[in-house]
């Protein structure tokens, strides 16, 4: 006895998403991590202001260009 089943079409897997978000937290992380790391071993004095305004402005940027990017490939 064999079971017919109707052939049943399906939609290829799309690839998945890639969480730039996370990666960019990660990236914030790391520089911070390293630049911490430097002043400590080579005396660098770092400006805090500065420092966060230049990874905030460095993380937004990745954000927009991976957005982008995003957008580009749906279309």
């Amino acid at each position: 006895m064999s079971q017919h089943y109707p052939h049943q079409e399906t939609q290829p897997e799309l690839p998945a998403k890639f969480p730039t978000g996370t990666l960019v937290f990660g990236l914030i992380l790391l520089v911070v991590g390293v630049l911490l790391l430097a002043g400590l071993l080579f005396g660098l004095q770092l400006n805090g202001p500065l420092l966060f305004i230049g990874l905030i402005g460095g993380a937004g940027l990745i954000l927009v260009i991976s957005g982008i990017a995003a957008a580009r490939r749906t279309h």
